[in-house]
């Protein structure tokens, strides 16, 4: 018998969106923003992009499954996109983390804007 899983503490992920790179972006005229949700617990988490509000699922590219680190998880995805839609500050790209607490789902939601160059 074991009790050990109804007192494992649900951990949050820390969600962090990383810029494209400045070479990527001259060499291919594409963008790929990272997305990395780390430090949570247990592995069950999604991740999806949106941009401008709408989920983005074309250019999407997520780990199969979480990266085990010794204590906690970590799941990456990336998002590529052309240069041009990188270069309008207008655009608003957002990674959404959801995982469940307590029976409900819960969102951490990060956010960047395109660059104005």
């Amino acid at each position: 018998l074991s009790i050990a899983e109804e007192t494992d503490e649900i951990i949050p992920p820390a969600v962090a969106i990383f810029s494209p790179s400045k070479q990527e972006i001259q060499q291919k005229s594409k963008a790929t923003l990272v997305c990395l949700a780390s430090g949570f617990f247990p592995n069950y988490l999604s991740l999806v992009w949106k941009v401008n509000g709408a989920q983005r699922t074309e250019g999407v590219g997520t780990d199969e499954s979480a990266t085990w680190n010794g204590s906690t998880y970590s799941l990456t995805s990336r998002l590529r996109i052309s240069a041009q839609e990188w270069f309008n500050p207008l655009n608003h790209f957002e990674c959404v983390a959801t995982f469940f607490k307590n029976e409900t789902l819960e969102s951490i939601r990060k956010f960047i804007t395109g660059d104005a160059g």
